[in-house]
């Protein structure tokens, strides 16, 4: 028969409510029924868990901040791209390279994300548009052979 484990629900409850009331491990052993050493290893561990907790915390933090920095720069390059006479799709896809997500892009121009990301496909598999292929047949017509 298996042993019974030494932290149910139960305890792991009345281990914390009695270590904010103050009661040193030797009473809360005594309380719970289990050796000091075990209390005194469980608090250990809930301390690390603590401190893991606060750490990763902060370093998801950091780490969002600058992936928002790095969209908004992004997205100021594509702007001043843009100005200057870069194609649409060009920039885009350009942004999103450089860090811009394509719900950021599609914010700026009004679209939708997966709009936003067919633009930057269309300029990197190198389509065009219908309005820059003037005097060229339909795509679905070019295929076909009378």
């Amino acid at each position: 028969m298996a042993m019974p484990r030494p932290w149910s629900e139960q305890r792991k409850k009345r281990l914390s409510s009695m270590q904010a009331a103050g009661r040193r491990p030797d009473e809360i052993a005594a309380a719970l029924g289990l050796r000091r050493e075990q209390v005194v290893a469980r608090l250990k561990l809930i301390a690390s868990w603590e401190r893991n907790r606060v750490v990763f915390a902060k370093a998801l933090r950091k780490r969002a901040q600058a992936r928002l920095a790095r969209g908004r720069k992004a997205i100021a390059d594509m702007k001043k791209a843009i100005a200057t006479g870069m194609a649409r799709n060009r920039a885009i896809a350009q942004a999103y390279d450089a860090g811009a997500t394509w719900r950021e892009i599609g914010a700026h121009f009004r679209l939708t994300p997966e709009a936003a990301s067919a633009a930057g496909r269309r300029y990197r598999s190198g389509r065009r548009s219908v309005k820059t292929r003037k005097g060229r047949r339909p795509a679905r017509a070019r295929g076909r052979k009378r």
